[in-house]
């Protein structure tokens, strides 16, 4: 790589784009692309961890645990009975980005969130030894 062929030549016409997004951008946007594997029909949420060299360790989305199935378990808000809601059961974005991890240590990664996390998840975060507050896209 230290060397060029000898057709290639830099001129003015073959320079680097500038225009292109900041790594915050591109891990937002790999979140907001997980949030559209959700299967919630009213909040879709996706959620990115990335590690201090700038590399994806973990991407999760909300949705039901492993095994039950999505047709299986009620994705209705509200409820007589709080078990016949989808609160009993999904799993967040979160939580799902770190059970999907592909690195042993969290300690020093950021979490880019495109809902800002709950008072759980917090705590889940916080535990998990992640080094940078959550990164959300609210609205």
């Amino acid at each position: 790589l230290s060397k060029l062929p000898s057709s290639l030549s830099l001129s003015c016409s073959n320079r680097k784009r500038e225009d292109i997004l900041e790594s915050a951008q591109y891990f937002m946007g790999v979140a907001l692309l997980a949030a559209r594997r959700s299967r919630d029909p009213s909040t879709q949420v996706g959620a990115c961890i990335v590690n201090e060299e700038k590399k994806i360790v973990g991407v999760g989305y909300n949705g039901m645990p492993n095994g039950c199935g999505d047709d299986s378990l009620p994705w209705r808000r509200s409820g007589d009975n709080p078990v016949e809601t989808k609160y009993f059961y999904v799993c967040h974005a979160e939580l799902n980005a770190i059970m999907n991890k592909n690195s042993a240590d969290l300690k020093g990664c950021t979490i880019y969130v495109t809902l800002f996390p709950c008072n759980e998840c917090s705590k889940l975060l916080i535990q998990a030894e992640n080094g940078s507050a959550a990164q959300s896209l609210c609205g």
